[in-house]
């Protein structure tokens, strides 16, 4: 509730940017460096010399430098787009075009980074100069636009007097030479709805200013003349023709007088005198007789800085200066023209003499500018203004000196009405905020003119001012206020405000726009980083007034209170209770609550003795001042505390374990045979043999434990139901925990804890998800605890029989979406025995409730019907023995893929080490027919086994041990010595997956999936030409001769050939060398 300078993007390469603007920056440090290691001999360098090097220490060379290389921004002229569609950075006669793209930091969050999207030379003329710069977007016409502009126009202002428009690829759109002296300051002005109806609609313009005139071009006009060059550039380029003959704008030059310099300007609109300023303004200047108009004139008025006088106001009246003809349509004269009397030269015999030589380029013809004389100013001779920044209301403007004032004017007085001292090259700029009608003081409403909810919004205006000299950015009330802010922020900033929004609006197609446009802007070089601020509206209250101010006052000593060392939690307790009671705003009170929630050295008691002394104090209070979300989101806190508290309780009491179950009452839980069972447990002893991954977990966690303060940030209330907020797998994982940990474990009651959350209205949908996000996550605790798979059994079928878990209008012929959810979740996991086991225990629970099911509707049968021998068949139960099957072929194959042989002495490459992806059900569906063959291919490419090891297993897997197939054996182990360790192990994997898959790991799509992978990765290492001859003998194992002629095709023509080709056409060349020498 306090101001904020927020970041919104940063830069890409800022120093690409730097490095092409301005080149001796970056050659600054090293010729430095070269001009200080020069001898310095007195026949040279006179007889100072010595004494200027003896004064230069090094030290102070490299500071020097790197001031240089940071000041390097305040050279330049800038310009960002109000909607943030475009930055211009120009120095001299570059420019770099900066366009904003969403990427990933480094961090994993996306943001917004500015990248170089054009960059180039924008001088014409020989020796010009970019001296302003100017991002106009422009509206689009499309009636199913969003709010966003159509495009952006730069507008570049030059030293020879020229005003160009490009578009963002740096295309030259239209050219004006307006005045021959150079540009001073490009601004803008767009289209407002006026807040009161008294109030004067501004016309949309850009103004140019010169050292002795200003030009005004009418918005309207521009707009559509700038669209219609943009297309005709389009048009020529989609034609290849180059000739784009421009329209011709209209403008106005005034022509200032009694002014000795002129640095900035500000156009503020036109404007109409009251009658009583009317007679004064016509007694001044007519004198006592002079004539009054009934109607009063409208006048344009532009206020100018500078010196003699410091500020000076122009009036210009309305029609009394035709709009001109810009030069583009006596240029196109002049062309005519001139081709036609060159033309009737050559038929009349006419020969200039220098006729061969190129004509001269003329500048084209520039129109005088009308005389307007400086109605008034302020005259101060010592005084140089150099910057002026108009408000948004138009009412106020900022004006910096060369003395470091920042001086505030009232625009409509013509008067000084307050100065700030300290601030030399000071850069300002305004930030206007609306109220927030939900927001306004309720114990002044019916004083209020503005006490009516439906009133208008009331607006304030701040003033920021940058000290680039002090590094400091400071936020002040206008026009009698304080200073409301201040940010430490580095002396090389500069500080955007552009004044303006998107051109190309009017009273009508605005209705409905809302663009998004910054205020203003901090532009940091050295963090790279573009910030905004945000100033809320209450700050511009005085104090006195002001009882949010007095609020803000209490969270501030609140928040010093709850981060002080005070060791005594009852004093706190009493303290907090007196702040967030004295509070007045219900806004003001909840973010006082959620500082003490959010707290870490607050115990949970006193958390709950606030949050219910808040509650009672705001059911003391008549129904109508009762802030209704205040009180709810009290409930809400203090039901999440009580839950909590329970939880808490209940993991920390200790029951009595009861006895491991046995082998057999697993079975009978699980409803498997006791053979089936057998192999259950046989698989998931070789996953556990062969998976010897530890879990992560970072020190200071414990299962079961949650502080107080990420238990509230992970739960939220809506519509009297506990929901869990999104969170990352971790957080979900802590949560699950802090619930059901205990419970899996045997050390907690699981009746208990499924009552204390149902009672609390908990969604059991929730749950269901902690829960397998916890039982997935601690897949190596589980295997060690047999137990738990009985815990878990009694936990789901619990949570099964909370209220909307299943609905009730379920059929057995139908899916329930209660088990499509656990489903889901076991498809996606790549814990393998954890999936499995959940699996087997939602299959177990969802027969038990389907015999229930069944039993009831059996009962209300006669008996005797033809019904009674029917068997429950059930979709669910058929989807459960899908999934069974799938995820243990699953199992069996990360089985597969986690073994590897012990002991391996030859030389590994680096493409065998890199770790293979772990397996889930849905990356085998979604890998395709050929993905369990490529899977274990890449394994084989790991492990560097030998085609005789796939060979050995199909064989064992086809028939029993033979003569035939122990030669073999003893082949490989001489072969290869090292693989003896570990390879009946991986034998006997190799057998069980064939005999999963037998379809999809046949020999020969095994060993051609083999033989493309080892192909693949001597392609990116070629000097491994093991893998090509390793890649030859799966060729070789191919029994298929048509697979194999196909696959050594694909091999030659994809890889071999072109590396043969260079060899040979390498070898070719050498020949040739050798027979010329």
């Amino acid at each position: 509730m306090s101001c904020a300078l927020v970041p919104f993007g940063h830069f890409q390469d800022l120093e690409a940017a730097r490095d092409f603007l301005c080149p001796p920056r970056r050659q600054g440090s090293a010729a430095a460096g070269r001009e200080s290691g020069k001898s310095t001999s007195w026949e040279d360098g006179g007889w100072g010399a010595w004494d200027e090097a003896e004064l230069q220490e090094p030290e102070e060379e490299e500071s020097n430098s790197k001031n240089q290389r940071s000041y390097w921004l305040q050279d330049c002229v800038l310009s960002l787009s109000p909607t943030n569609d475009l930055m211009v950075i120009a120095n001299e006669q570059k420019a770099v075009f900066l366009v904003p793209k969403w990427k990933h930091s480094d961090k994993g969050k996306e943001e917004m980074q500015y990248a170089v999207g054009w960059s180039g030379s924008l001088n014409v003329e020989e020796g010009e100069c970019v001296s302003s710069v100017l991002c106009i977007p422009l509206a689009s016409q499309k009636r199913s636009s969003t709010g966003r502009p159509d495009w952006t126009c730069i507008v570049v202002g030059f030293t020879s007097g020229y005003v160009r428009f490009y578009t963002e690829s740096g295309v030259l759109l239209l050219a004006q030479l307006l005045n021959e002296d150079p540009v001073l300051q490009l601004k803008c002005r767009t289209y407002e709805i006026p807040r009161h109806p008294g109030v004067t609609e501004q016309n949309e313009e850009l103004s140019i200013l010169y050292p002795a005139a200003i030009v005004t071009i009418d918005g309207f006009s521009l707009f559509q003349s700038l669209r219609a060059c943009r297309n005709q550039v389009a048009r020529a380029a989609a034609s290849g023709n180059e000739n784009v003959q421009p329209p011709p704008l209209a403008y106005k030059k005034w022509g200032l007088q009694d002014v000795d310099t002129i640095v900035d300007h500000a156009s503020i609109g036109i404007m109409t005198l009251s009658p009583f300023d009317q007679m004064k303004t016509a007694s001044n200047i007519g004198g006592y007789n002079a004539a009054i108009k009934n109607n009063p004139p409208a006048m344009s008025q532009y206020v100018t800085v500078g010196s003699n006088p410091f500020t000076g106001f122009f009036f210009a009246l309305e029609g009394s200066s035709q709009p001109l003809l810009s030069h583009v349509a006596l240029a196109v004269a002049s062309k005519l023209t001139s081709a036609l009397f060159n033309a009737a030269s050559g038929w009349l015999g006419w020969k200039s003499k220098h006729e061969e030589e190129p004509a001269q380029k003329q500048k084209p013809k520039v129109e005088p500018a009308t005389p307007l004389a400086v109605r008034f100013g302020l005259p101060d001779s010592r005084r140089h203004g150099e910057r002026i920044c108009l408000s948004p209301c138009n009412t106020l403007a900022a004006v910096t000196d060369a003395f470091g004032r920042v001086i505030l004017l009232d625009v409509t007085r013509g008067l000084a009405v307050r100065m700030w001292k300290g601030y030399r090259d000071a850069e300002v700029g305004w930030i206007q905020t609306v109220e927030d009608l939900h927001e306004r003081e309720t114990e002044k409403m019916d004083f209020s003119p503005f006490g009516n909810a439906q009133g208008p919004s009331r607006v304030a205006q701040f003033l920021v001012i940058y000290a680039p000299r002090r590094g400091i950015l400071e936020v002040w009330s206008t026009q009698q206020g304080p200073r409301v802010g201040a940010f430490n922020v580095g002396k090389y900033c500069r500080l955007l405000y552009p004044g303006y929004k998107i051109m190309g609006l009017n009273n009508v197609t605005s209705q409905g726009w809302q663009p998004q446009t910054y205020q203003i802007c901090l532009v940091d070089p050295i963090s790279e980083s573009v910030k905004t601020v945000h100033v809320p509206f209450h700050l511009a209250l005085s104090d006195k007034k002001s009882e949010r101010a007095k609020d803000m006052h209490l969270v501030k000593k609140l928040n010093a209170l709850l981060k002080a060392k005070t060791s005594d939690p009852d004093l706190i307790e009493a303290e907090a209770k007196e702040l967030i009671l004295d509070i007045k705003y219900p806004a003001t009170k909840k973010q006082a609550l959620e500082s003490i929630l959010t707290s870490e050295r607050v115990p949970l008691s006193s958390l709950t003795n606030i949050t219910q002394t808040l509650m009672d104090n705001l059911k003391k209070q008549e129904l109508e001042c009762v802030d209704e979300g205040l009180l709810q989101f009290c409930a809400n806190k203090l039901k999440l505390l009580h839950l909590y508290e329970l939880v808490n309780k209940l993991n920390s009491q200790s029951i009595r374990k009861d006895t491991p179950p046995s082998d057999n009452d697993l079975a009978k839980l699980l409803r498997l045979e006791e053979k089936d069972f057998h192999r259950l447990q046989t698989l998931l002893e070789n996953y556990k043999k062969e998976n010897t991954q530890t879990p992560v977990q970072f020190a200071g966690e414990k299962d079961g434990v949650l502080s107080v303060k990420m238990f509230l940030e992970y739960l939220e209330y809506e519509k009297d139901m506990i929901n869990v907020k999104n969170m990352e797998d971790g957080e979900y994982v802590a949560l699950g925990s802090f619930f059901f940990w205990k419970c899996l474990c045997g050390e907690s009651s699981t009746e208990e804890m499924c009552r204390v959350l149902e009672s609390a209205h908990f969604r059991p949908q929730g749950l269901l998800s902690l829960l397998l996000n916890l039982w997935l996550s601690k897949e190596k605790d589980i295997l060690d605890k047999p137990d738990s798979v009985s815990c878990l059994h009694t936990m789901l079928s619990l949570l099964s029989k909370m209220k909307v878990a299943i609905d009730e209008s379920w059929d057995t012929q139908s899916v329930s979406p209660w088990w499509q959810q656990m489903r889901s979740a076991c498809v996606q996991s790549e814990s393998n025995a954890a999936a499995l086991l959940s699996a087997h225990v939602g299959h177990s629970v969802t027969a038990q409730i389907i015999d229930s099911v069944t039993e009831k509707k059996s009962s209300q049968i006669t008996v005797g019907s033809d019904t009674e021998s029917w068997e429950a068949l059930s979709l669910d139960s058929e989807y459960w023995k899908l999934l069974l099957k799938q995820l243990e072929d699953c199992l069996i194959l990360q089985t597969l893929l986690h073994s590897k042989v012990s002991n391996r002495t030859k030389r590994v490459s680096s493409l065998q080490t890199e770790p293979l992806g772990r397996l889930s059900v849905k990356k085998l569906l979604e890998a395709g027919k050929g993905g369990i063959a490529d899977t274990v291919a890449k394994w084989v490419f790991k492990q560097g086994f030998s085609p005789l090891v796939l060979d050995l297993a199909q064989h064992r897997n086809n028939a029993d041990s033979t003569k035939e197939s122990m030669e073999t054996h003893t082949n490989i182990s001489l072969e290869e010595p090292e693989a003896d360790a570990g390879l009946e192990t991986i034998l006997e994997l190799l057998q069980l997956a064939y005999r999963q898959f037998p379809c999809s790991l046949k020999v020969d799509v095994l060993h051609a999936h083999c033989c493309w992978e080892y192909v693949v990765q001597w392609n990116k290492d070629p000097e491994e030409a093991c893998f090509l001859i390793r890649s030859i003998d799966h060729l070789r194992s191919i029994i298929n001769a048509h697979v194999q002629h196909g696959i050594a095709l694909m091999m030659w023509n994809t890889f071999i050939v072109k590396r043969l080709s260079s060899a040979t056409y390498l070898m070719d060349k050498l020949k040739r060398f050798n027979s010329y020498c």
